[in-house]
């Protein structure tokens, strides 16, 4: 009894002493750490990203140590404010996520990995740094997903944060590639621009060949740019800034359903660690599909194979065109490789989806395994769910089906002398295919599109225009957008005042939308293709046409058109590239103020259409 009295008495003297430093320690610890990831981020890009002698690269490391232990002191306080009362919100996965980083940081002490390994560099890098290079990037990426997610609850609209968050990841990743290590020879501040915001955007278009252009540091640089943009950045940062948090604002919330649609607040968040489980499973299994499937001739060794698998894969998903191969799929390693052309496509088609149909048709598909087991199996009442596909899913599905259909037997009709003569009948289709689908914001080729007929160019402009579907990596109008307009203008037709599908009917403000995004989409891409026209005299308004298509609808294709633009239609193409990534809806909400609400209205009038 007495040491239960004693144990109270010393809690509570704790809870006195240290309630009142407690919040201090906490903020001031989670400074420390921001800044000292920072400062060692810093150091890293200086080390890693320039030519260093193995002098100052020691220099280098014994200040990464420094702040290595500085970190660890940081964590331990932070360790230690968990086990005193007063801190709301803490779980244990925010507890073990702490002693994990703990753990690592400590690992330094003990000389864990001795020997030396070697990265394209004639000096090499020990793993131990490699290890604690990689250990400083997630904090400090950890430490600013905290940062960006308190701006939730700033004046600043969601909206604008999902530009600034993707103008950022441009910049950064210009920053990157301008650095020494991550080309084979200095590339110029546009090029650089150029590429990051292609990597970004998902698009795919390079003025500069990747395959041999860009050492291993700056592939993965590329290959890093276009799994945050694919995904988006708020997504990801959200993500790492809500793991092992039990309580979320309701601004983030408001914040993320731009991004996340989910019926409530409490599976907001479980759609949006839905989002990045898929689209890692996704990734990892395409990987293996395609590493499987290469030829092992090809490949010096299994690690070079398995990179080349991964980028190829991620960039798939992500609809972002972006191969290793020079020439593209073009190269001997895809061509006539039916198999891996077909992994990726189907890559493409699930990225082109978008997350929320995904995850839509995956609980439907586990409903329907939970009940055929209850029923089966168990024998018990299976639990009946209406509506549980919505109508966007089944709106995007149709769309994209007839799309696939449609645009691989025009393409077949069209190319069957041409093109795709000489081919046995499945190898035509399975290109017909291909080309179909990969023009829906993929922009992976396996012919010249310089050399296809005027109505196949058509057909490929038309597919890059409408692109992939909302809340996908791809990107142009959307293929619910192309659907809203179609099925408006065949009910007008019909004289219907409404419009509807699958037994529903579709908002006026939804018709209104799609009205807009085609309108001002042709707009932006005329007016791009009057400037390109102006700086590029003497190119044929054909492929200037299909440039311009391919950057908005962030697609990737070209006529052999892209790497001999001058420096002012390489800047077109830029804007055009970011306007098809971020969308003409979200530009203009993000930029122009909102009309307050107005208590009357206007009397109507007819005019003549």
């Amino acid at each position: 009894m007495k040491t239960g009295y004693y144990l109270r008495k010393i809690r509570l003297m704790l809870y006195e002493n240290v309630s009142g430093i407690k919040r201090p320690a906490i903020r001031g610890s989670f400074i420390g750490i921001l800044a000292a990831s920072m400062i060692g981020f810093f150091l890293v890009i200086a080390e890693v990203g320039f030519d260093v002698d193995f002098v100052l690269r020691e220099w280098y490391n014994e200040r990464l140590e420094w702040i290595i232990n500085f970190l660890m002191v940081m964590y331990s306080i932070q360790v230690l404010m968990i086990f005193f009362p007063g801190q709301p919100g803490i779980t244990r996965t925010n507890i073990v996520i702490k002693l994990l980083i703990l753990f690592l940081l400590s690992l330094h002490f003990f000389d864990f990995i001795p020997f030396d390994i070697s990265i394209e560099s004639t000096s090499g890098y020990k793993l131990e740094w490699l290890f604690n290079y990689g250990l400083i990037i997630i904090i400090m990426f950890r430490s600013w997903s905290r940062i960006a997610n308190n701006l939730y609850s700033s004046s600043i609209t969601s909206e604008k944060l999902f530009v600034i968050s993707f103008i950022s990841l441009i910049a950064v990743g210009t920053m990157l590639l301008l650095l020494p290590v991550s080309t084979t020879h200095q590339i110029s501040f546009t090029d650089a621009l150029f590429t990051s915001t292609s990597a970004v955007c998902v698009t795919g278009l390079t003025t500069l060949d990747t395959a041999t252009e860009f050492t291993w540091f700056g592939k993965m640089v590329i290959l890093f740019l276009f799994q945050l943009g694919g995904i988006g950045v708020m997504t990801f940062t959200s993500f790492f800034a809500s793991v092992g948090r039990s309580k979320h604002s309701l601004s983030e919330g408001n914040a993320l359903t731009s991004m996340v649609v989910a019926k409530n607040m409490r599976k907001l968040f479980t759609a949006l660690y839905a989002v990045i489980i898929v689209t890692f499973i996704v990734e990892i299994f395409g990987t293996i599909l395609i590493y499987l499937q290469l030829p092992q001739s090809e490949f010096p060794d299994n690690i070079s194979r398995f990179t080349f698998a991964l980028f190829h894969a991620v960039s798939s998903f992500c609809n972002a065109g972006f191969s290793l191969a020079p020439n593209g799929l073009m190269n001997n390693i895809f061509y006539h490789e039916w198999g891996i052309q077909m992994t990726i496509a189907w890559l493409v088609i699930f990225g082109g989806l978008g997350f929320f149909i995904i995850t839509n048709y995956m609980e439907r598909f586990g409903l329907s395994m939970r009940n055929f087991i209850k029923h089966t199996i168990l024998g018990k009442a299976s639990k009946f769910e209406p509506n549980l596909i919505n109508i966007n899913s089944r709106l995007v599905v149709r769309t994209t089906f007839w799309l696939l259909v449609i645009g691989t037997g025009l393409f077949m009709l069209f190319e069957n002398n041409s093109m795709l003569s000489g081919l046995r009948w499945d190898e035509k289709i399975y290109t017909a295919f291909f080309s179909t689908v990969t023009a829906r914001t993929a922009g992976f080729n396996t012919i010249d599109y310089e050399f296809i007929l005027l109505p196949s160019t058509l057909l490929i402009i038309i597919l890059m225009w409408i692109g992939a579907s909302p809340g996908s990596t791809g990107g142009g109008i959307k293929t619910s957008t192309f659907a809203v307009a179609f099925l408006t203008a065949f009910s007008l037709g019909r004289g219907k005042s409404t419009t509807h599908f699958h037994n529903r009917e579709l908002s006026r403000q939804s018709g209104r939308k799609a009205m807009v995004v085609i309108f001002f989409s042709i707009f932006a891409i005329l007016l791009a293709t009057m400037l390109l026209a102006w700086f590029e005299p003497g190119v044929s308004l054909e492929r200037l046409l299909f440039e311009a298509f391919s950057a908005f609808g962030t697609v990737g294709l070209s006529m052999n058109l892209t790497a001999s633009l001058s420096e002012q239609s390489k800047y077109v193409l830029i804007f055009l590239m970011f306007l098809g990534r971020i969308g003409i809806i979200t530009l203009f909400v993000a930029f122009i103020r909102k009309t307050r609400f107005l208590l009357f209205s206007y009397p109507e009038e007819e005019l003549f259409i």
